[in-house]
């Protein structure tokens, strides 16, 4: 079976998203990469495009991070 395209969120602006949008970013790009590094040869993408949705999930996961980071930064002074 033929792989589909990349989610489109791997285009997405992650800086704007809040934290459940994030994690289904991060869910949906997952398994998009996992399944394209599982494909025969003849089905995986080409390597510019499985390393575009490596670079996007790196992106959101640093954005996760800074997120929960702000979160649990001590309040006042």
């Amino acid at each position: 079976m033929p792989l589909p395209s990349p989610p489109a969120s791997i285009h997405a602006n992650f800086s704007a998203m809040n934290a459940k949008e994030l994690r289904l970013a991060q869910e949906e790009i997952w398994e998009w990469i996992s399944a394209a590094e599982s494909a025969s040869y003849d089905d995986a993408p080409d390597d510019d495009v499985l390393d575009m949705a490596r670079e996007a999930l790196n992106e959101v996961i640093a954005e996760r991070r800074a997120l929960h980071g702000d979160e649990t930064a001590p309040r006042g002074g």
